[in-house]
């Protein structure tokens, strides 16, 4: 009997318009997870590794976790992964919300999809079903207006997930949004789900899960209650979102601001932080599925020209993206450029990001508003960046165009150095955490799986000191501005983040957990028996299977940097003059995790962490 999995994966044929159900080997969630490690083994297994990110023999795959749908707070994600048009190499993305949990009801673990439809569709699901019908009348419609006629359709308790406009055009970071407030965000999973004319899913299922020790959830779940209930970072995204701390670490350094071209601007950190999001324009908090933290904001703008209806508000990192990355401290024209991404689905930090890079290219005189449709783009000016946003989303015009590229392609595109000006790792914009003052996240996001990111590894936390896992050795005193560790640790992290994705488990209230209790969840939901040092190879057996797609599709060693812009140092700030040392830390980490000079892991390497398959196939 399969534990903490539902048993069966529902892979669906876009062309033929037909359905079929897997039933993985036991072996398969055990080694894999769940959730993106088993999003990238079927991949592996059942994909046409030659296809493009925009073919239709590019599989889609939404993947649940073991511990999605327990109950706990944070339990309610769901991943999804593909080749990236964005990156080209190996892309995920991970979601909150409802949808998760409402897979595994209606009795699945994955949905595979292959092929592309003649025409627009959309998934039902119900337990132990599917059937695919016609999309005609929501393509073109928002992920807001298509999520509604759904439910209007089959039912209020229907979770949605639906891409708009800017995948349907090939905007290449088109996102998926959840019942309105919740996204698959980056690495344009959104703009892949497009490109197969796939409008939206729609489940609604009462299937239960089997766990293998149910008194012990009930224990671990008091513990866990008593986390929730008290925890400080609980408490603080609970009051004021995930720009909850803003403003202090705008003065370490840590917000990035003009392009990652000025190391302080204390105007946008006091301007854009939880709390003047909480003084100016929150309503309320809502919250994922069953979940006690509430870091979401629900915003309105009730008047004026960046007017919004009540809906989700922005979450730090688009703070960051189209507030302090641009020079605008305006709260309430990031809340009208949230509401407009969520609506169109479009991925705010490479969006933001994009826009960023093209402002220094202007202000640098790479870029002329004769050559761009008469458009000038300059740091604070957000109204013409407002007026932008459509286009790029219908990528019209010779601008909107180039903006719906993404920052590295762009810069291919328009050359002449513009490249310096760039903020990404393998064609992925850095999030909105600056590597210059926490060293660690420098080399994190050069060999994150999927581009630069935070999320894929708990590198950001532990640095910060806002979690430490000494049974593993994560308990070191991080010297600031320093390599020391480096290596071991976000190796160490990029396993964790693994874990956490691949267990679709909240970063937030998850890192509450201490590992050996995160441990016992695995055993106690999914019955996987694994000691401590099971559990880690099960999280560096992934990483190394996603690292591998990558250099099956093409990424090399010379891919592991930061942008150049990052690269640079700045003159003011807590990070003033600092640049990480990537050469040291790039060699410890390869040195621990069993790379060769050329970045690919070691045949012992492989062989060690059960990937003997791949020696040979990199």
């Amino acid at each position: 009997m399969v534990y903490g999995n539902m048993g069966k994966v529902l892979e669906v044929d876009l062309t033929a318009g037909t359905t079929a159900e897997i039933e993985p080997d036991e072996e398969v969630y055990r080694d894999y997870i769940g959730g993106a490690g088993l999003a990238a083994k079927l991949l592996y297994d059942r994909g046409n590794l030659q296809a493009g990110p925009l073919d239709p023999d590019n599989l889609l795959i939404f993947a649940a976790g073991p511990l999605t749908g327990i109950g706990f707070s944070g339990s309610s994600r769901l991943s999804v992964g593909a080749r990236s048009p964005l990156t080209g190499i190996w892309g995920q993305a991970s979601c909150g919300g409802n949808f998760g949990p409402e897979l595994k009801r209606c009795g699945y673990d994955a949905i595979i999809f292959k092929g592309k439809a003649e025409k627009p569709v959309y998934l039902i699901l119900g337990e132990d079903s599917a059937e695919l019908a016609p999309a005609g009348d929501l393509w073109g419609k928002d992920t807001y207006e298509t999520t509604d006629i759904l439910k209007e359709r089959h039912g209020h308790n229907h979770k949605v997930l639906a891409i708009g406009p800017a995948s349907e055009n090939g905007v290449l970071y088109g996102s998926i949004v959840n019942d309105k407030g919740h996204l698959f965000g980056r690495a344009g999973m959104g703009t892949v789900m497009g490109s197969k004319n796939l409008k939206a899913i729609s489940a609604q299922g009462s299937k239960k899960m089997a766990v293998k020790d149910q008194q012990k959830v009930d224990e671990l779940s008091k513990i866990y209650q008593v986390y929730i209930e008290r925890g400080g970072m609980a408490r603080a995204l609970r009051s004021f979102g995930t720009a909850n701390n803003m403003e202090a670490k705008m003065i370490e350094g840590d917000v990035p601001s003009r392009n990652w071209g000025l190391g302080i601007w204390l105007e946008g950190g006091e301007k854009l932080s939880g709390i003047a999001l909480d003084e100016e324009v929150i309503t309320g908090h809502s919250n994922c599925r069953g979940c006690g933290v509430k870091c979401k904001p629900v915003v309105e703008v009730e008047e004026g020209r960046y007017q919004m209806e009540e809906g989700p508000g922005p979450e730090y990192e688009t703070l960051g993206a189209f507030g302090t990355l641009l020079m605008n401290s305006n709260i309430e024209s990031v809340c009208k450029i949230n509401d407009f991404c969520n609506r169109m689905g479009l991925d705010t930090i490479t969006g933001g990001a994009t826009f960023a890079w093209a402002m220094d290219c202007y202000e640098n005189g790479l870029m002329k508003p004769e050559d761009f449709d008469g458009v000038k783009l300059e740091w604070g000016d957000i109204d013409t960046v407002i007026e932008m946003l459509p286009k790029v989303v219908a990528k019209e015009g010779k601008l909107g165009e180039l903006l719906a590229k993404g920052s590295r392609a762009a810069a291919a595109e328009i050359g002449q150095g513009s490249e310096k000006f760039l903020t990404d790792s393998k064609g992925l914009e850095a999030p909105m955490h600056d590597p210059r003052l926490d060293w660690g996240n420098a080399l994190a996001y050069a060999v994150s799986v999927r581009g630069a990111c935070h999320v894929s590894n708990l590198n950001y936390l532990v640095e910060w000191w806002a979690v430490t896992y000494p049974e593993i050795g994560l308990n070191k005193h991080y010297v600031e501005f320093s390599t020391e560790h480096r290596g071991e640790t976000v190796a160490k992290t990029s396993d964790l983040g693994c874990i956490f994705n691949s267990a679709c488990w909240c970063n937030f209230p998850g890192t509450m957990f201490k590992i050996n209790e995160l441990l016992g969840m695995f055993n106690a939901v999914a019955g996987y028996g694994w000691k401590l040092d099971d559990m880690m190879e099960a999280g560096s057996r992934v990483w190394l299977l996603q690292r591998c797609l990558g250099h099956i599709w093409g990424a090399a060693a010379a891919d592991d940097r930061v942008g150049e812009r990052i690269m640079t140092p700045v003159n003011e700030g807590g990070i003033k003059g600092q640049v990480p040392d990537m050469e040291t830390m790039l060699k410890d980490f390869y040195q621990y995790r069993g790379l060769g000079e050329d970045g690919k892991p070691l045949p012992e390497t492989l062989e060690k962490n059960g990937l003997g398959y791949l020696v040979g196939k990199i």
